[in-house]
């Protein structure tokens, strides 16, 4: 047997918000506390990279770099310095 037309007490609404209220308030203080840690941010960036594909293109610029002569690696910052201040 189904009851029609029922509906809440107003006082079990205010119960229900102020428990809805408070768990929110709690989820929110528990994503702060580890977002504050450097780790977890960290692992965020990692992922996001690796989603765009930015982590692979950043290897292979480390490979790059790694594998360059000291003297090609100073001619490059010196030619990359030298196009930051040509420009406006």
């Amino acid at each position: 047997m189904t009851k029609r037309g029922w509906k809440r007490s107003p006082e079990s609404k205010a119960r229900m918000a102020e428990l809805m209220r408070s768990r929110r308030f709690e989820i929110s203080k528990r994503t702060k506390e580890r977002m504050a840690d450097p780790e977890v941010r960290q692992r965020i960036r990692d992922g996001m990279q690796a989603s765009s594909g930015e982590a692979a293109e950043l290897q292979m610029l480390r490979l790059a770099w790694v594998g360059a002569r000291p003297s090609a690696r100073t001619r490059f910052l010196i030619e990359l310095t030298k196009a930051e201040g040509d420009q406006p």
